[in-house]
């Protein structure tokens, strides 16, 4: 064996040695990436997926109308706070909770610079109902029972979100500010429950959130083990090959029968 021959074969050894090493590092990436996008997928289910499939199905009006602030109230204690227009923490309990209440125009569209003296009695609607507060704890019904004539604003289905997208102090301020100059603001209600207004609302990004929430990990996922499992499984191997092998339908027999034929023809 010549010298030519052993530098080839250290070469050839350092090559496929490298290209171990690459799968080895290449397979912890992904099995990894399998790993993260499963528990991010979970994350974003009640996080991302559940408050924009239930956004949804609420079908919110797409363009926005005229809402008027009708009372603004900063509570604290827990006692206090069955509900909020906006709080920092969806899981956490709440001691302290901004309560807006408005009443918004259903067949008058959003114009700017409109106040609330502008719009007619008639064009307000009726939210009229009988309520008896909550228990925030338990859920319970408790107390006697009061008639309200508005309903509460919410930043968003939840009416909860985390800094630094959501910050309460500020969005209440704004709404107060509204409050005091009498100036009406844009707002989204529900069709299916006419007592549910969200102050934010965009159909093409509550689609958008959805489909890369799903998308994104489930693909990367899929992706990656199927990677993994064409890498470390011999079977799947033996199957890609066996059907590689039977595609390959040009071999040297077929070629010297066309010929044949040609030269015939001619």
């Amino acid at each position: 064996m010549t010298e030519a021959d052993n530098t080839m074969g250290a070469d050839s050894k350092e090559a496929k040695s490298r290209l171990e090493d690459i799968k080895y590092y290449t397979s912890l990436f992904l099995g990894t990436l399998c790993i993260v996008c499963v528990f991010g997928f979970l994350f974003l289910v009640p996080f991302v997926l559940d408050p924009a499939i239930s956004t949804l199905m609420h079908d919110f009006v797409q363009s926005p109308v005229h809402c008027k602030v009708t009372s603004y109230e900063l509570r604290y204690g827990r006692t206090n706070c069955s509900w909020a227009s906006c709080r920092e923490g969806c899981t956490a309990s709440i001691y302290k909770c901004h309560q807006i209440r408005v009443k918004y125009t259903p067949h008058v569209p959003y114009e700017n610079g409109t106040f609330v003296s502008d719009i007619g009695i008639e064009h307000w609607a009726d939210l009229t109902r009988i309520e008896r507060p909550r228990n925030p704890d338990t859920g319970e019904l408790t107390g006697s029972e009061v008639i309200v004539e508005d309903t509460p604003l919410l930043i968003n289905i939840k009416g909860c979100g985390y800094p630094p997208e959501v910050d309460c102090d500020m969005y209440a301020e704004r709404y107060d500010n509204y409050s005091m100059t009498e100036e009406t603001f844009p707002c989204y209600y529900s069709k299916m429950n006419p007592w549910i207004v969200l102050s934010e609302y965009s159909r093409d990004e509550t689609v958008s959130s959805i489909m890369f929430s799903i998308l994104i990990p489930n693909l990367l996922f899929v992706l990656s083990l199927v990677v993994l499992v064409y890498w470390y499984c011999p079977y799947c191997q033996a199957r890609c090959r066996k059907y590689e092998e039977q595609t390959d339908f040009r071999d040297p027999d077929d070629e010297s029968e066309i010929d044949d034929f040609n030269g015939g023809n001619n």
